[in-house]
């Protein structure tokens, strides 16, 4: 019974702490290793997503012939993808894939033909145009021989009339040509943005049984709400930006035919692309036509009034109307918006400016319909 059992440590003996010692060094020496490692992963991760991107902007830009119209298609898609619901109602599904696509080809060609009639008739006044800037050019001299004297400069006019003639004939050559390669791009591109508007809503329609079939019913019933949700906030902003955009593009035509402004089709089409832009498109839209007014008018007194009426008609769509249909909920930083007017104009031009704020917009709608990415698209919300 007094016998002790050397393998039991005795209670007032302090244990040895042999442990604690040796395992203080090796924590020490670990961590500069777990910080390095860590360090790596991350260089990893950073070189990872850069040749991602490096990757995307190339393909973006090398395939550019067969993104854009795919895009512009998608962009259809939304916007007649409720008509073609209820087409489906009264005819076969070929039958209403084929009216949607052929009246969306034929009306695509239709405009563009307009557009080059109305540019072949500028390019036939174009002599009568540089007469008249010359005579507006002659009033600003006189207007600027009294007031800025110092600016005048004498000038040979045989030279300047040889060089004015051959400016008209190569501005002349330069306006048909961009006119005839304008007109043949929208024919094909049209032609192949139906034939993609084609199986994209032939897709659609099919896309909820394909869901149901390959997921269990909960899980299905998820990702549909999820989907549905996304497509119609997408289908609602693209139908009222159209709308709101016919509202200014309309009346600027009408104007245009009503004061007798050459090329009233092709301005108010312009003023409807360009209500796709903010901050840049209303200056792209009034400066144009303005310009040809003073040049197709004798006197001041109308092309004044023209431009009143046409900054009222960008005002008040600007102001009033649009604000009214679209609301706030998919504003947009400015910043967001010039970083996307400059990277998509970069890659594909004034194509790519009309596409950049729609589909930033897309974007950040479909950010907004899951918690985890919620946080980003507040990130690039204009503020409140």
């Amino acid at each position: 019974m007094g016998a002790i059992d050397p393998r039991v440590p005795d209670a007032g003996v302090a244990a040895p702490q042999t442990d604690a010692i040796d395992m203080e060094p090796k924590t020490t020496s670990a961590g500069p290793v777990l910080r390095r490692a860590s360090s790596l992963v991350g260089l990893r991760t950073l070189a990872f997503v850069l040749v991602i991107a490096a990757t995307s902007l190339y393909l973006l830009e090398r395939l550019e012939p067969v993104l854009r119209p795919l895009l512009i298609a998608i962009l259809l898609s939304y916007l007649f993808l409720p008509a073609y619901t209820r087409l489906r109602r009264y005819m076969r599904p070929i039958f209403s894939f084929l009216i949607i696509a052929v009246g969306i080809s034929l009306g695509l060609q239709g405009l563009a033909r307009m557009v080059y009639r109305d540019v072949v008739l500028i390019n036939h006044n174009l002599p009568r145009y540089l007469m008249r800037e010359a005579e507006l050019e002659g009033h600003v001299r006189q207007l600027s021989k009294s007031l800025l004297p110092w600016l005048q400069r004498p000038r040979s006019m045989e030279s300047a009339g040889e060089s004015e003639d051959s400016l008209t004939i190569e501005l002349s050559q330069r306006i048909v040509r961009g006119a005839a390669t304008a007109f043949m791009t929208v024919f094909f591109e049209s032609i192949v943005v139906a034939f993609y508007m084609i199986f994209l809503l032939q897709s659609a329609s099919r896309l909820p049984n394909r869901i149901r079939s390959s997921f269990s019913p909960e899980r299905a019933r998820g990702i549909l709400e999820i989907t549905q949700s996304i497509n119609r906030a997408i289908s609602e902003y693209l139908v009222v930006k159209v709308k709101a955009s016919l509202l200014v593009g309309i009346p600027v035509g009408l104007a245009c035919w009503a004061f007798g402004i050459t090329g009233a089709v092709t301005w108010g089409m312009i003023t409807f692309f360009g209500n796709f832009l903010p901050y840049l498109g209303a200056l792209v839209a009034i400066v144009p036509p303005l310009v040809l007014a003073f040049l197709e008018f004798p006197t001041f007194g109308p092309p004044i009034l023209f431009a009143l009426i046409l900054l009222s008609i960008h005002g008040v769509t600007a102001n009033l109307i649009e604000p009214t249909m679209t609301g706030k909920a998919l504003g947009l930083s400015p910043l967001i918006v010039l970083i996307g007017l400059a990277f998509w104009s970069l890659l594909w031009g004034f194509v790519g400016m009309v596409l950049a704020v729609p589909m930033t917009v897309i974007f950040k709608i479909v950010l907004e319909q899951t918690p985890a990415t919620r946080p980003l698209a507040l990130l690039i919300s204009e503020d409140e």
